[in-house]
């Protein structure tokens, strides 16, 4: 059985991956080509290079073509007619460009393959490659030797997480990590095993990559469901495929309790302040104790956040109380925002959950027909594109059929499935102490935009006195997940004006369909609404722009 998951890559990734290792392997003097006018050139180099032994350096030019072969290490595949097959069509090409002078023979012609290649089908190959190329050296490098190219590079395994077989994940954890870290570790082994096949080590993934080598401390922020927590255990998994502990710590006595100076540590806080039970008194613990535990990270001690901004403000203000801030990095070095996704890392998240779920032929036109209008969608996370894949769409492929929907309607289908709240959502909406949601209600009753310093008096009328807390805390306790604070660009008087937004359209519809199923609540905001609230309770829609 194959050593790394090559096959679930797909074959951007896959070729993505060649490249990074042609790299690592031989030098930067290899050049990343691919892509639909790439002449046949996956990867090129021109002058010597130590290939196909590291201890002898050959005269080049160098080429290097992949063949992706879609499940060829699945039970039962037979990839050789497949791969033979595109070997012939590359061959075909080579003619054809070298009649027209846009081919030049290299010295050598290396193809790099996923499947597994028997020495009988390595022959066919070379064979097939001469007849085009006389004279050229050819080579054919199968999916176990790039399994071993890997085993060489550790680097790449933690660029590539996803390659990880959660087979090999368990052997590990039980030959590496003793019992106590085990135990500790079994939140984020479980976390990995819904994260590994659909994961896209995105930029935020490679951000956090470098702030750790950089500072041992990174900061990932972000919205729910935009994939922080995700980053997080792969992290953690990269690591220990390197033979670091990787513990869960809920609370600063979580890592002190574990820390170890004679070990390799990576110590992930998943959310300082809970995941689904919210709990603003275990941020303030962080708060006070970062100086001190910045103080015992190192190159071999690494601490993951996946966190609020304000809670690192208000450590860094703490620390320079304490006179402790000067040995920090600036908030800028460790603050990743997993927000920011490029529209090909979107693409590929979508590819990767579709693949990921084994879906039937009539589910995958169904992506195919509308990845555009998923992909661009505003309302677009990991978290609702997974939902959406594994319990939405074979309903809706069923639905489709039935019914004989039109575009328009299954597009209206997919556009709902991704825009309302998951289920997490939920929870921790309903986790939330009174007083946060009365600001989240005086959002509402507010209006479309609102000004912060009117929902401040929405919230200090309507809040009762028992439930109330400082507006400007619940503010930032709830930004970055429900709200947002922004400056508006239009203020005549030079003084910024400040907005609340949702994070999410539907964050907002949350907090109606919530407050509507809560009696009490429902109850006290009749009675108090103003004008806006009364068009709110009346309203049957959103409408476009959800106001």
């Amino acid at each position: 059985m194959i050593r790394y998951r090559l096959d679930d890559l797909g074959w951007y990734q896959f070729e993505w991956l060649i490249q990074s290792l042609l790299k690592a392997e031989l030098g930067i003097g290899v050049e990343s080509w691919g892509g639909r006018r790439d002449h046949g050139r996956d990867a090129y180099c021109e002058s010597p290079l130590n290939f196909p032994a590291r201890h002898v350096t050959t005269d080049g030019p160098f080429l290097f073509q992949v063949k992706f072969v879609e499940n060829a290490n699945a039970a039962g595949s037979k990839p050789k007619a497949v791969l033979l097959d595109a070997v012939v069509k590359e061959t075909s090409l080579i003619k054809s460009r070298r009649k027209v002078s846009t081919w030049i023979d290299p010295t050598h012609y290396v193809i790099i393959t996923n499947a597994p290649c028997t020495s009988e089908v390595r022959r066919q190959i070379q064979a097939k490659i001469r007849k085009a190329m006389p004279g050229v050296t050819t080579h054919c490098l199968a999916g176990q030797d790039v399994c071993d190219l890997l085993d060489k590079n550790d680097s790449l395994r933690r660029s590539f997480p996803q390659l990880l077989s959660l087979r090999d994940l368990d052997q590990l954890l039980t030959d590496v990590i003793n019992k106590e870290i085990l135990e500790r570790s079994r939140s984020a082994v479980s976390s990995a095993r819904d994260v590994v096949p659909a994961f896209v080590p995105t930029g935020a993934y490679v951000k956090a990559i470098k702030a750790l080598h950089d500072h041992n401390f990174v900061v990932l922020e972000g919205p729910p469901e935009m994939g922080k927590t995700a980053i997080a255990w792969m992290i953690g998994i990269a690591q220990l495929s390197m033979n670091w502990e990787a513990i869960v710590c809920d609370s600063p006595d979580d890592f002190l309790r574990c820390y170890n100076p004679a070990n390799r540590q990576v110590f992930i806080a998943d959310d300082a302040f809970g995941r689904t039970e919210y709990d603003p008194s275990r941020g303030s613990k962080w708060e006070s104790q970062l100086g001190h535990i910045y103080g015992l990270l190192n190159s071999t001690h690494w601490l993951i956040w996946t966190s609020r901004k304000h809670i690192l403000e208000r450590a860094i203000r703490s620390m320079d109380l304490q006179g402790k801030v000067e040995k920090f990095p600036k908030p800028g070095a460790v603050l990743i925002d997993a927000e920011q996704l490029t529209t090909k890392e979107r693409a590929l998240i979508l590819y990767r959950h579709a693949r990921a779920a084994g879906l039937e032929a009539s589910a995958k036109a169904l992506v195919r027909d509308h990845a555009r209008l998923v992909v661009l969608d505003s309302s677009f996370t990991p978290e609702r594109i997974r939902r959406f894949i594994q319990e939405r769409l074979r309903t809706l492929v069923t639905e489709t059929k039935k019914r004989a929907f039109t575009k328009e309607p299954v597009a209206h289908e997919i556009r709902e499935a991704i825009r309302n709240p998951t289920e997490r959502m939920k929870k921790t909406y309903r986790a939330l102490p009174m007083a946060h949601k009365w600001l989240l209600i005086c959002i509402l009753e507010a209006g479309d935009r609102p000004l912060k310093n009117l929902v401040a008096r929405l919230y200090q009328t309507h809040c009762p006195l028992a439930a109330q807390k400082p507006f400007d805390d619940i503010t930032q306790e709830l930004s970055e997940s429900f709200i947002k604070v922004i400056l508006s660009p239009k203020y005549p008087s030079g003084t910024p004006i400040e907005i609340i937004n949702w994070t999410h359209p539907s964050y907002k519809d949350l907090v109606i369909d919530e407050l509507i199923t809560d009696s009490n609540l429902h109850i006290q905001f009749m009675q108090a609404m103003p004008l806006e609230g009364i068009k709110l309770a009346i309203s049957d829609t959103g409408g476009a722009a959800g106001n």
